[in-house]
């Protein structure tokens, strides 16, 4: 499908009117961009399955509220995750102790140059740099680099300006060079 829009806004359509199948491909099409968004922020692969099938029943559940003018549909389902992110560290904050799982995904299917440049890097050693970016920046490099999503709909899962996209992007970039070079 290639996340054609008109194809997803027939899916979303069909999947509206209780197609089961409409909403399976909706799920194939966007459950590995979805997983790995998830991952980069709870960095406990068991967690973040949970997090990312939490965020398709919780699209499932509020299809009709969805509306295809307003956001893109992938737009829509990021900020279902982030939102469960959210409460994912929320309810982690009042525990006593959080266990940390360091261990960052082998395989995440790689396609841009960006991405493969991430790729040649050690995985471990990105994700324990990733985690010292600021919140904001972490996000923007996780969806602009690991999601491959265009800066426009970064803002738009944000709720910033593309600008505001473009400057913590230069500003995370920055960070994470210079972090990854004091690391050699």
């Amino acid at each position: 499908m290639g996340s054609d829009p008109a194809a997803i806004r027939g899916l979303v359509k069909k999947a509206r009117e209780r197609d089961p199948d409409a909403f399976g491909k909706l799920y194939n099409e966007y459950i590995d961009r979805i997983f790995r968004y998830v991952y980069y922020k709870v960095g406990d692969f068991q967690e973040a399955q949970d997090i990312a099938g939490q965020t398709f029943l919780k699209a499932l559940e509020n299809l009709d509220s969805y509306e295809v003018r307003d956001v893109a549909f992938s737009s829509w389902l990021f900020r279902i995750a982030h939102n469960l992110v959210v409460d994912h560290f929320r309810r982690e904050s009042k525990r006593e102790s959080v266990p940390i799982e360091t261990e960052a995904p082998s395989d995440l299917g790689s396609v841009s140059p960006t991405e493969s440049i991430f790729q040649e890097l050690d995985s471990e050693r990105l994700y324990a740099a990733m985690q010292k970016l600021t919140h904001n920046q972490r996000e923007v490099l996780i969806l602009k680099f690991i999601n491959s999503l265009p800066t426009s709909q970064v803002a738009e899962i944000m709720g910033i300006s593309p600008g505001a996209v473009k400057s913590t992007q230069r500003r995370g970039l920055q960070a994470l060079n210079r972090i990854l070079s004091e690391s050699r």
